[in-house]
Order: structure tokens, then C-alpha cells, then sequence
């Protein structure tokens, strides 16, 4: 807490001669793995529905409708029958694309897309982050083709970074929550988490107070909320201050919401080691675990967030480990089953890519490790979406400029008193 006390007072003390970059740092290059070991094939029916720019993230509003980033467009996607439909495209005005900081032609340049997707809870407003910020989205207007229906743009000249990756919004919709993945020079390229205090008028517009922001550690990527919305929970691929940024050892910080949302630099609780280069975060349904893809170690972690409560109890927070395939990104909770994006993002030769299926049951009752099979996927699977009624998951395949339903509720009917009928690879074993 003293060290990042310090590095605010000096980035404070720099910020007037402080040049802000519109460029993106590379990824990290240190990695604790490639690839992963081979697992079992598990088939289910897929559809998939092509789209002319690279696919990010996805969110549903109901069953029947869900929207999806594509490129620096959002897509209003019909979900009425089993394979997605594109129905519409909503577009950036040349004047809203410049306050995001969105100036480059290409709409495929990755530093100058849309990434992920929140809905808020009352499900008149879609948000999706980007650049600057965030756009806001009068869902029922998008659903309906209007050509109005961006309500509201969330941006402070990217100050704290201009990469917007992913973003939480608060029970009440009252408060929005974004991580800068990569900062900017003003925060010596740390990562960090921006918050604004929203407001909706009469019309719809949607405007808010800028807060301020937190700086965490390097490559801040996604946040979940505590089953209580006490705490939020805030991924970096690398914790504290490394001297270098090839350092592998990530870690999950946990901020005060309270104290997020009126000083939001004084905000962080504590921070938990989580593995080499985690990216994405999310709840179980019962809030009793917090479930972490380690991206570099192809690995889905497990942790007790009672223990995550405490800096005195975070050496006891991990439960459990589980092997995924390679270079896990999105992870989805679904009833008793959790799926990771096996990305294979990177390239490597002589792997797959694929969703990883983990029986949650298993994962946390059985002794020995249990190396869990995948749905074959098309190229660089990278988000998800879970429609309300827990049965089809949305995949981005980000390289294949597709967008892909799995039938998942097709998995329950696999189970038998919470054994799997599908094979179970031991660890060790020559399967």
C-alpha cells in the first residue's frame, strides 16, 4: 500500500510534463506455458453466424435478442432460434469515434475497438468499452434500428489509459466501472480502473460525474463484483510493481466499493497472487468461490472469496488449480458448469482451440486432479455470452470473424447424480 501511495504521489508531481500516447504496449512476453496437454473431445451442435470485423465481446438482453461488439460497430444480434442472426450494425459518428480516441481508419485495429459489454440491471442501457471510455446504448431504441440509439458517451481524454477493456456496473446502474488495460504514461503504464457516477434524464440521455481512477498493476483487464456488491474483484496479468514488465506472476486486487465510488484511489484493500497472467474473472452463483483464468499457464484457479476477505487469510484463499486447453481468455459460470475460451491465441503449432467443460462438483471434490474435455472451436475463441435461461452460449471466435452458439443445457442430460458421462482424463494418464 506504501509503494502505490508513493507511485501516485510521483505520477501526481509528473503530471504536467506527462505526453499522453495513443499506442498499445505489447502483450506480455514472458509465459509460464505454451501448450497445454491434449484433451478428451467433447461434441455438442454449434451454429455460427460470419461478420465482417473482428467479433469481441457479447452480452444478451433476452433470450431472444443479444448484442455483440463487432469491430468498433455494435451488433443487434436475433437469437430466437438456435443460430444467431445479425440484425442490425450500430455505427460511430465521426464526432463520438474522437472522443474515444477512436482516430485511426481501421476499424480492426485492435486499440481502436469496442472490447466488452455490460447491460444495466433495469436493461435499458447497454454499455460497451473502448478506447477513452464507454458508449452507451439505449437497448430498446437498438433493437428497433434507430439510428439514435448511442445515448451517452463516457470519456476523459485518456488520461488513465485508451484501451477501455472490459466494465461493471452497480446493482442501482448508478455507477460504472471500467479497467484501462494498459494505461498510459501518465500512469507509468500501469493498468487501472476508471469510475463514473451516471445520470439518466427524462429523454434518455445518459451522462455522468467522472470520479477518478485507481492505478493497479500492469495489464488490468477484467472485474466481477462480491456476492454482497461490497467488493470488486480486478484482474492484472501482473501484480505489483515489477521492475520489468515480463515479470509472469498476476494477481487479483480487491477494492472497497464503497470507497471506490466517492475516492477511488484510495480504494484498494489488498492483493492476491493469482497465477501467470490472469485475465478474466467471474462469480459462482452462490458467491462462494471466485474463478480465474491464468492465460500463460493454461489454467482455470479456484478461490475462496471468505478468504479473500482478509489480508491475514489471502495465503489461504486458493482451493484448487484445474488444467485447461491453451491460453484460456473468457470464462463463463453456467449452473454447475464453467467454460474457458482455450484461445490458442498466440499460435502456437500442434494445439487446438476450444472451450474446456469443468463439472464445478468435481473440480472441488475430487483428490487428484482432473483434466476436463473441450468443445472444438474455430479460431481464437475470446468471449462469451449466456443467454437468461442457461442453455446456449454465445462465442466470439475473434480470428475466424465469427459469431458461434453452443448448446450447453444439451450438458445437463450428461450428468448421472453429478457424475459426468462424459470421460474424464486423470492427470498422468496416456489418454
Amino acid at each position: 500500500m506504501a509503494i502505490l501511495a508513493g507511485l501516485w504521489a510521483a505520477i501526481t508531481a509528473a503530471s504536467s510534463v506527462v505526453a499522453l500516447s495513443r499506442l498499445v504496449p505489447p502483450f506480455p512476453t514472458a509465459v509460464c506455458s505454451t501448450i497445454a496437454p491434449p484433451q478428451s473431445v467433447l461434441n455438442v451442435t454449434t451454429a455460427s453466424t460470419s461478420v465482417d470485423h473482428h467479433p469481441f465481446g457479447i452480452k444478451y438482453l433476452t433470450n431472444d435478442i443479444a448484442f455483440a461488439v463487432i469491430g468498433r460497430t455494435i451488433g443487434v444480434l436475433d437469437t430466437s432460434q438456435f443460430k444467431p442472426v445479425l440484425k442490425y450494425q450500430i455505427h460511430l459518428t465521426h464526432a463520438i469515434a474522437a472522443r474515444l480516441g477512436f482516430d485511426e481508419d481501421d476499424p480492426d485495429t485492435e486499440a481502436y475497438i469496442f472490447h466488452g459489454l455490460a447491460i444495466t440491471n433495469d436493461g435499458r442501457n447497454l454499455y460497451a468499452a473502448g478506447g477513452y471510455g464507454a458508449i452507451v446504448i439505449d437497448t430498446q431504441r437498438a433493437v428497433a434500428g434507430r439510428n439514435d440509439s448511442i445515448v451517452g458517451v463516457l470519456a476523459n481524454d485518456g488520461r488513465a489509459g485508451n484501451y477501455s477493456a472490459m466494465v461493471s456496473i452497480t446493482p442501482d446502474d448508478q455507477y460504472v466501472f471500467f479497467t484501462q488495460e494498459f494505461g498510459s504514461p501518465f500512469t507509468f503504464k500501469h493498468g487501472s480502473l476508471e469510475v463514473w457516477n451516471v445520470f439518466r434524464a427524462e429523454d434518455g440521455a445518459v451522462t455522468g460525474v467522472y470520479k477518478g481512477f485507481i492505478i493497479l498493476g500492469f495489464y488490468t483487464v477484467d472485474l466481477a463484483f462480491s456476492h454482497d456488491y461490497s467488493k470488486l474483484y480486478v484482474t492484472n496479468e501482473i501484480g505489483g510493481l515489477p521492475a520489468s514488465s515480463n515479470d509472469t506472476v498476476g494477481s487479483v486486487a480487491v477494492l472497497d466499493v464503497a470507497k471506490l465510488k466517492q475516492s477511488p484511489a484510495s480504494s484498494l484493500l489488498w492483493a492476491v497472487d493469482a497465477g501467470c497472467h490472469p485475465v478474466r474473472v467471474k462469480l459462482s452463483p452462490d458467491g462462494k468461490n471466485l474463478w480465474v483464468n491464468a492465460r500463460e499457464g493454461n489454467e482455470l484457479l479456484v478461490f475462496d472469496t471468505e478468504m479473500l476477505n482478509s489480508n491475514d487469510t489471502l495465503d489461504r484463499a486458493l482451493v484448487t488449480t484445474i488444467q485447461t486447453g491453451t491460453s484460456p481468455v473468457a470464462v463463463a459460470v453456467v449452473g454447475n458448469y464453467v467454460f474457458t475460451a482455450d484461445s490458442n491465441r498466440f499460435g502456437y503449432s500442434n494445439t487446438t482451440s476450444g472451450l474446456t467443460v469443468v463439472n464445478t462438483q468435481e473440480a472441488l471434490q475430487e483428490d487428484e486432479p482432473v483434466r476436463f474435455p473441450q468443445i472444438p472451436m474455430g479460431s481464437f475463441p475470446r468471449e462469451f455470452g449466456v443467454s437468461p435461461d442457461g442453455k446456449t452460449l454465445l462465442v466470439s471466435e475473434y480470428d475466424g470473424y465469427e459469431i458461434r452458439a453452443v448448446d450447453i443445457g444439451s450438458l445437463k442430460g450428461r450428468t448421472d447424480g453429478g457424475r459426468r458421462r462424459f470421460r474424464v482424463q486423470r492427470f498422468g494418464s496416456d489418454q
